[in-house]
């Protein structure tokens, strides 16, 4: 996590809820001294939004607790709820304005005084666009959904700020309705954000994800290790607070060894945590089927196909068999002469990997060759025995062992 960004989160929310209170106040008294009631209202709505930032600020300092044993997967999403929180409260607000834009209609006021409310609604139109945009950096440094509705928030007290400024004009110039038409307009939009910024945050407490291009790119990640991994059965993403879980269920390749299942697993772990700064945890379940299906390459010193005699060392090694076993049954047979150029251990790993074999019967192969086969591509080296002279009698043990 950004421990830099949410500190920086936190220090925002704690200045701004003292500097809102005083600009609030300021406002206040300018809408008891005209009698203007937008203004007034305008004042309630920078007091109820003290309250929106006071929730994100303490979403944020929970969320950072460790996991216990009541809590094991941590509090990330008590941040979550702040933001759900910070969103009824723009619901709320919407809903406040609209109903004081009804009530302009039907009381025309032209108050007095009309210079110091405008400088008052002046500079809280200043603080509330650099507040907003203070908040929107910070929510995307600690990527925070709670500073993230709070940034909207404070967007739309601004929006609402140049509202109540072109009223105090049109109340100036005693122009009458223009009050009430902003006002409806601008309460309208403040219900469209709460409405979205609502749906988000109940939508990620109940686990809904909405992040279809990390999806794609941890998917993408899994199925590019096309060595270890067979299929990508399933992936699940979630989010809690700033953080991202996820788990992915996998089939492996029934041929690789243990040793490299848990090195390769360990390594696409760290790539799709390297894929996000903000995923916390990704756990990966492996499934390691039992295979009917697979292509066997047995050294042979001669061609005489199922009855060839194996080949116990590369030097007396003049040809691979190929046999392909589906459903524990002899499904193809075919012959590929081994040059001797090709038996140097980087072609002759070319050679057998461009097969796509799945075992090979070992006749002493070099380390190079068995290192290309086994550890890098996850090819099963299958011993030979003394006692076991045919190709017809390997695979009879074979399909035992299988």
């Amino acid at each position: 996590m950004n421990k830099k960004g949410t500190l920086e989160g936190e220090k925002v929310l704690k200045f701004h809820i003292v500097m809102i209170a005083g600009v609030a106040s300021i406002q206040m008294l300018a809408g008891l001294f005209t009698g203007m009631t937008v203004v007034i209202a305008d004042a309630i709505r920078s007091f109820s939004s003290i309250l929106d930032l006071f929730a994100a600020y303490i979403g944020i300092k929970i969320s950072k607790k460790d996991a216990n044993k009541n809590f094991e997967y941590g509090y990330h999403k008590i941040e979550t709820f702040a933001a759900l929180l910070v969103s009824l409260g723009i619901l709320y607000m919407g809903y406040l304005m609209l109903v004081q834009s009804i009530n302009a209609f039907e009381m025309q006021k032209f108050a007095l005084g009309h210079a110091f409310v405008i400088t008052t609604t002046v500079i809280s139109i200043q603080y509330y666009y650099r507040l907003s945009r203070r908040l929107e950096k910070a929510a995307i440094e600690s990527n925070s959904p709670a500073l993230l509705a709070s940034a909207k928030n404070k967007k739309m007290n601004l929006v609402i700020g140049l509202a109540v400024l072109l009223s105090i004009v049109a109340n100036y110039k005693q122009v009458p309705y223009i009050e009430g038409i902003i006002s409806t307009i601008i309460s309208l939009g403040i219900l469209k954000v709460g409405l979205s910024s609502t749906k988000q945050s109940l939508f990620f407490l109940l686990d809904y994800w909405d992040d279809p291009v990390l999806f794609s790119q941890i998917k993408e990640t899994l199925s590019k290790e096309k060595d270890i991994v067979i299929e990508v059965k399933r992936l699940r993403l979630r989010r809690a607070g700033s953080f991202i879980f996820g788990e992915a269920f996998i089939e492996m390749n029934p041929f690789a060894g243990v040793e490299d299942l848990r090195a390769e697993l360990d390594n696409l772990k760290e790539k799709i945590k390297g894929l996000n700064p903000y995923i916390k945890d990704f756990a990966i379940y492996s499934h390691i089927p039992r295979s009917d299906n697979f292509l066997v390459a047995f050294p042979v010193k001669k061609i005489a196909k199922i009855n060839s005699e194996i080949a116990k060392s590369l030097g007396e090694t003049k040809a691979y068999l190929f046999v392909k076993i589906v459903e524990n049954k002899i499904k193809k047979t075919y012959m590929k002469t081994l040059k001797s150029e090709a038996k140097n251990p980087i072609k002759l790993a070319e050679f057998l990997n461009k097969e796509k074999v799945n075992i090979v019967i070992n006749n002493e192969l070099p380390s190079l060759v068995y290192y290309n086969l086994r550890r890098t591509h996850q090819i099963l080296i299958y011993p030979s025995f003394s006692d076991v002279p045919t190709v017809q009698k390997m695979l009879e043990l074979l399909l035992i062992d299988k």
